[in-house]
């Protein structure tokens, strides 16, 4: 058996993806696994381990011809399930991509729920579109000085470039920022221009202490807003807990004291 070790992204499985089918090793005699922090502490015996170099050229050739083969839904999951946490998603999204490709009908892969790597894939593919459906609903932008609109997030899922579309058609007109702070990611928008992903390493962490005196003005009218219209009477912590997890809450406003 030969094991793919590849970058666990987006771009590196599916590099991976394209690294073990080129290899001629056949597809029962190779597997791919996805680096990760406690990776090196799994490696079985009698296994020949390989390195994949992330190739964002290499990824986007494989994801263009599962997108003619097999359809949008397909891409879809795929891009979903690699935001997601698991140390056997990136054979299981291969083994997707090898069932697909053996059919006649591609798009009809994904409905093959009796197999176990399909049904990983869009069991991830469900847990990740949940995760980033909640983060366009808590996220909460503040202003910096100069305008520029910042949200810090930590999510369990990779969400940030599943999410940044969104807030790239809805705030055209803005600068901002979306910074993933547990993976060291950042979303950055220029007004009236493309977003782009890129690493926070050199960041000026100061500039995001500072807050615009507008800022601070409607920070203090949004707390008197969730204050007024609570009604006291009506409230149950619980209830709001299943519907506002506390791990959202450090980075919503209206939670701060």
């Amino acid at each position: 058996m030969t094991v793919f070790v590849c970058e666990d992204s987006l771009d590196g499985i599916l590099t991976g993806v394209y690294d073990a089918w080129d290899s001629r090793l056949g597809h029962s005699r190779v597997k791919l696994q996805a680096e990760t922090e406690d990776s090196y502490e799994t490696y079985e015996l009698f296994c020949q381990y390989r390195q994949v170099k992330t190739d964002p050229g290499k990824a986007e050739k494989v994801l263009r011809t599962v997108l003619r083969r097999m359809g949008e839904e397909t891409r879809e999951a795929i891009c979903y399930a690699c935001a997601c946490s698991h140390p056997d998603k990136a054979d299981a999204i291969y083994r997707l991509i090898v069932l697909g490709f053996s059919m006649e009908d591609g798009t009809k892969a994904v409905n093959y729920l009796q197999n176990p790597s399909v049904l990983l894939v869009m069991k991830l593919r469900q847990k990740a579109w949940h995760e980033a459906h909640r983060m366009l609903g808590f996220l909460r932008f503040e202003e910096l000085p100069g305008g520029v609109l910042y949200a810090g997030m930590e999510p369990p899922c990779a969400v940030l470039p599943l999410i940044a579309p969104h807030f790239a058609d809805r705030l055209r007109q803005e600068n901002w920022i979306i910074h993933d702070r547990k993976r060291g990611l950042l979303a950055v928008h220029r007004k009236e221009s493309r977003w782009i992903l890129t690493d926070d390493e050199d960041l000026n962490s100061e500039f995001l202490e500072r807050r615009s005196e507008r800022e601070e003005e409607f920070r203090i009218l949004w707390k008197i807003f969730c204050e007024t219209i609570a009604i006291e009477e009506r409230r149950n912590p619980r209830c709001q807990q299943t519907l506002l997890p506390f791990r959202f809450r450090p980075y919503m406003n209206e939670f701060h004291e």
